[in-house]
């Protein structure tokens, strides 16, 4: 269990690295819609991270919403980065896992050895 574990989790590294690069762009582009929201709605950074983050998981609890049409805008593209980071989350995840059991079946192939 524990070398399977380790198994994912070296393909899970492998494959993040492929993808690093668009991770820390949706990253950054959610940062700066946090701080436009900063703006526009006149909110706080904790309450402008907080929004994004909410929406941008697409959680929406509701306690804070924005009120300018600007501030809706920006809460809309929040909404589609936060999806598109999420679907590179789990297809990374997906990816790392079909390799695992990829790896796993190749690695008991050969302990079985030839057949005859």
């Amino acid at each position: 269990m524990i070398e399977d574990f380790r198994i994912f989790g070296r393909h899970l590294l492998r494959i993040f690295r492929l993808v690093r690069f668009m991770t820390l762009a949706v990253l950054l582009a959610l940062a700066l819609c946090a701080l436009l929201l900063l703006a526009a709605e006149d909110l706080s950074w904790g309450e402008a991270l907080y929004l994004t983050a909410i929406t941008g998981l697409t959680i929406g609890y509701g306690d804070l919403a924005p009120k300018t049409t600007a501030g809706r805008a920006i809460c809309v593209l929040i909404g589609l980065l936060g999806v598109a980071y999420i679907g590179i989350v789990v297809a990374v995840v997906n990816r790392a896992l079909v390799a695992t059991i990829a790896e796993k079946a190749i690695r008991a192939s050969k302990q079985q050895g030839p057949e005859v």
